[in-house]
């Protein structure tokens, strides 16, 4: 009997064909997820207040309908006197639009209460993660994070207002009903409280059984949304190398994983709701054979003994609502998990007291600056010194992997060091807000990171109150005036998902020109002439020359050709060199 229960337990587990591309986050319990999300309901409690007078009065009409009744059967039906007919027809009606009402109202205000919490936690949410530092980002896939910011926080709005909700209306008609049946007939009341144990034993198995099947689908689902977006937004590598297949076939293998959780959970419900019917069932002709001994013993009336059934099949309604919340509530659980993992993914900070970087010259300086990324197990920077002066340009040069990426997002506050510091005009970075100085420093970043928008929209990006002359300006200074005039459109021509009907080179005067608008003291390019020939890398950085005087010009490059368009030039590995001769001789 045991192993024929122990086969059936692992048939109704959802099938994994391999481990879960999204890892699954710490358990939590019912109590853990209400202390999180407890204070974004706290400012409408007298909201939720009214709601549960809204709950509670819904089931006491239904008492109130279902005793008049007992009065139909008792004083019309079975004298035949349609005397108080009338008055009973009329108190119908009164209770019938009473209860429309409350129904109407309740339904509106819990809507307006969820969506309340919805938005709030959304808006959030999506701005915590914006605020989170880039190397977060690079690790996290991206459609898993977005299936966390929709359907895995509309799972905590169903925790904390749905379900909680529902279960306390569960139980207020509980309470209202076995009063009622109590009230009618106590003996019957205490025969069909026998199945609330079956009952509690169910919906205790079925909620462990639905945790795992949840769990799972919400996995599988976070894994799915990573694989659609990376292939879509890869769309043109997967062509290039013939690699449709595969990916249709990654693609396949996690709907058919989400499939089997939906079999398993659909196992699941084949497997105990029929136990919960029976239990109805047995509970009901109980009480029916009762009932007919209390008829014969005139313990109850005829009206008595339907207005007690009627009571009797409502009561089980919200018991079976009960025991599905336990279940309904570890499925939200499992998104719930999700959504607090990533919520409580560390953001970056200012620190306290920090102010606004003051407007200076643009000199630039990094004092024995350390730095490591999580995981890794040697520092990309150790003990980097180096200055650049104000107004002057600077390549800094290195083999792959010497740090110059690690140098542009310490300058443009996208990590803070472990240890030294960051300066912009004698000023260390880290004691002002992070705002301010991207602001100080235009960032042109080796990816050209383009909107589905307008020319105009692109470059004005930084600026958005900026004036058609400024854009024109920067862009003529970042040499893309000529070509953009010869769009379709000129500056109101839409270039697609990432910039992808202009060319490698419009792409990149674009960016120089949306950092050129900014108007910051330093601008810093990294790796810019990456994919374009000697004369596309020569004309934009003939471009940055003229448009960038006065500025302090920052280049991260392995290009010869820029060499031709600086003052200086700095070599990491050089650095990196004489800093380890210099740790030896201080060792020695």
């Amino acid at each position: 009997m045991r192993r024929t229960w122990q086969r059936l337990v692992a048939s109704l587990r959802p099938a994994v064909d391999e481990a879960p591309i999204v890892a699954a986050a710490g358990s939590l319990t019912v109590t853990d997820v209400v202390r999180r999300f407890w204070p974004r309901l706290r400012p409408l409690r007298g909201w939720l207040l009214l709601g549960m007078l809204l709950l509670a009065a819904a089931p006491a009409i239904s008492v109130a309908e279902v005793l008049l009744f007992q009065r139909l059967v008792d004083d019309v039906l079975v004298p035949a006197d349609v005397g108080p007919l009338l008055w009973l027809a009329l108190a119908y009606v009164g209770l019938n639009l009473l209860s429309g009402v409350v129904s109407g109202a309740d339904d509106y205000l819990s809507t307006w209460i969820s969506q309340k919490f919805l938005v709030g936690l959304r808006r959030d949410s999506f701005a915590h993660v914006l605020s989170l530092p880039a190397v977060t980002h690079d690790r996290r896939r991206l459609g898993d994070v977005l299936t966390r910011l929709t359907s895995d926080v509309a799972a905590v709005e169903s925790f904390m207002v749905g379900q909680l909700a529902g279960g306390v209306g569960a139980a207020l008609k509980l309470v209202f009903f076995v009063g009622a049946l109590f009230w009618l007939q106590w003996e019957l009341a205490l025969a069909s409280m026998v199945v609330v144990p079956v009952f509690w034993w169910v919906s205790r198995r079925f909620a462990d059984f639905t945790r795992d099947v949840s769990r799972e689908r919400r996995r599988r689902g976070g894994s799915l949304g990573s694989l659609t977006e990376e292939s879509l937004s890869n769309a043109a590598l997967v062509q290039a190398f013939g690699r449709e297949e595969q990916a249709v076939a990654d693609y396949h293998r996690q709907n058919r994983a989400i499939a089997g959780a939906e079999l398993a959970g659909s196992r699941v419900r084949a497997f105990f709701l029929p136990l919960v019917d029976l239990a109805e069932l047995i509970g009901v002709l109980l009480v029916i054979g009762l009932g007919v001994w209390s008829l014969a013993t005139d313990r109850l009336t005829l009206g008595g003994l339907l207005a007690f059934l009627t009571l009797l099949m409502q009561c089980y309604g919200p018991v079976r609502e009960l025991t599905d919340l336990v279940p309904s509530l570890f499925s939200a659980t499992a998104g719930v998990e999700r959504i607090v993992e990533l919520l409580d993914e560390p953001a970056a900070h200012d620190r306290p007291g920090a102010t606004a970087l003051p407007v200076g010259a643009g000199a630039v300086a990094l004092r024995g600056v350390t730095y490591t990324y999580p995981g890794a197990r040697t520092p990309a920077l150790a003990g980097l010194d180096l200055e650049v002066a104000a107004g002057e340009r600077v390549a800094i040069v290195g083999a792959s992997g010497s740090g110059k990426s690690t140098v542009a997002r310490l300058l443009a506050r996208q990590v803070d060091p472990d240890h030294g510091t960051v300066e912009i005009d004698a000023h260390d970075v880290a004691d002002h807000t992070a705002r301010s100085v991207r602001l100080a420093v235009a960032t042109v970043l080796q990816e050209q990171l383009m909107l589905d928008a307008s020319v105009r929209d692109n470059i004005a990006f930084v600026r958005p109150d900026a004036s058609l002359s400024e854009v024109r300006l920067a862009a003529m200074q970042a040499d893309a005036h000529a070509f953009v005039e010869r769009l379709p459109q000129g500056y109101d021509t839409r270039i697609g998902q990432r910039g992808r009907s202009l060319s490698g080179g419009q792409r990149q005067r674009i960016a120089l020109a949306r950092a050129l608008l900014l108007d910051s003291r330093v601008l810093l390019l990294d790796e810019p002439t990456t994919g374009l020939d000697a004369d596309s890398s020569r004309r934009l950085l003939g471009a940055l020359t003229r448009g960038a005087r006065d500025r302090t010009v920052i280049v991260m490059t392995h290009d010869p050709v820029v060499l031709e368009h600086v003052d200086r030039v700095i070599d990491l590995d050089d650095l990196a060199a004489q800093h380890a001769h210099d740790l030896r001789g201080a060792t020695a």
